[in-house]
């Protein structure tokens, strides 16, 4: 009988593992996979906030970075830069493993080759089943934390619902000399997303994209381009791809169970990026299921306190996204070369860089502050863009009203 079954091993689940095995509780990582980290469709930036939060080692850093290139499709680009550094490249493999050594050494238990097939939450406690290397294997725990990424059908069969927005992700590893981030916005490079080329060190980088549709081809002709334009070298690409949520599950909470991380949808709809925000979930879920453990009280009621401290925490930030993300699906290539325009004209894009608001992991506030400029509004003032627009607007009014967000949401 073990206290709590974690079923992933990922970044938030072996966050997860390893705060609760440091408090004493019996821990137990249930992985998939054969092996902890390996390669995965993932740009490994992080911000330099979530480096230091997290006590991450340097020994995974790859690349230091305080500036980036954000292109648009006529090729002219503007260049961000701060004097100091603003987020780290990881190696994401090892940060993976790093994770799991810091769970284990705290007395973590790690199953590999664990396919969990169910969770069958009882009176006294869960009953969860597995696929060990062929052979059906039944672990028992108080709880359970289901943290094993996007496309999980267990928390559908729990009864918290399911994510029906997603977008396609697909990376590659190059061979190039570039030395800085480059991001480039494009409806026919990555229609509805954007594709990214990051270099990471030694002469290698990773050119990657999100997409409404099946990425791999369209990551297929990045490539082809960027041949082209001697931005990369040629040598033979190994695609990965990647399903990420957008938008999160109705219910992240139930009898004796907690979801966090991609699973539960906890990905910022703007980037697709999910460390930073599963990780502060991570925090969330230990502290609520510590206060449950305490009151001898696994009930739903009880561990309902989880979701409601992540919503208050990233929440603001995940409906902003994902209203802008509905807004940013809707944009032509012409309305973008405009915002271009504006945006240098303006120097909205130095203002913002000066404001000590202006946060790497939180966009909600960026976004907002963006789309409050009357030119820009103006510039996207079409008929298939107002609804999107007085969304965002409505959204803003609601959480300013509710919880705070035009004085500081992050607290």
């Amino acid at each position: 009988m073990y206290d709590v079954i974690v079923v992933g091993a990922g970044p938030t689940g072996s966050h997860i593992a390893s705060r609760l095995a440091q408090w004493g509780y019996k821990v137990a990582v249930l992985e998939r996979k054969q092996t902890i980290g390996g390669k995965v469709c993932c740009s490994g930036i992080i911000s330099r906030e979530c480096h230091e939060s997290f006590r991450l080692s340097n020994d995974i850093v790859l690349r230091e970075a305080s500036s980036a290139k954000f292109f648009v499709p006529s090729g002219r680009y503007l260049r961000l830069k701060k004097d100091t550094v603003q987020a780290y490249v990881v190696d994401r493999s090892a940060f993976d493993i790093a994770l799991a050594r810091r769970a284990q050494e705290a007395g973590a238990e790690y199953f590999l080759r664990a396919m969990v097939t169910d969770v069958l939450p009882a009176k006294d406690g869960c009953q969860v089943e597995a696929d060990c290397l062929g052979k059906k294997q039944v672990f028992q725990a108080r709880a359970v934390v289901i943290a094993c990424g996007f496309g999980s059908n267990l928390p559908e069969h729990l009864g918290m619902g399911t994510i029906a927005d997603f977008i396609f992700g697909a990376q590659t590893e190059v061979n190039t000399q570039l030395d800085e981030v480059e991001i480039y916005f494009d409806q026919k490079v990555a229609p509805g997303g954007f594709a990214w080329l990051i270099p990471t060190s030694n002469g290698r980088g990773l050119v990657g994209l999100l997409s409404r549709r099946n990425a791999y081809p369209l990551l297929e002709g990045l490539l082809s381009k960027f041949i082209a334009e001697g931005k990369i070298r040629p040598t033979e690409f190994k695609i990965r791809q990647k399903v990420l949520p957008l938008g999160t599950l109705r219910r992240t909470y139930g009898n004796r169970v907690l979801v966090a991380g991609e699973a539960a949808g906890q990905v910022k709809a703007t980037t697709g990026g999910g460390i930073y925000f599963g990780l502060l979930c991570a925090d969330l879920a230990v502290n609520t299921l510590r206060r449950a453990f305490l009151a001898d009280d696994l009930s739903p009621r009880q561990l309902s306190a989880y979701q409601r401290e992540w919503q208050r925490k990233i929440g603001p930030d995940l409906r902003i996204g994902n209203a802008a993300r509905r807004l940013y699906d809707k944009i032509s290539q012409t309305q973008m070369e405009r915002l271009f325009d504006i945006i240098k004209t303006c120097k909205i894009d130095e203002q913002m860089l000066e404001r000590e608001d202006f946060f790497f992991d939180f966009h909600g506030r960026l976004i907002l502050k963006v789309l409050r400029q009357p030119k820009l509004l103006f510039a996207l003032a079409t008929p298939k863009l107002l609804f999107p627009i007085g969304g965002i607007a409505a959204l803003w009014l609601n959480l300013k009203n509710e919880s705070g967000l035009g004085r500081s949401y992050r607290s």
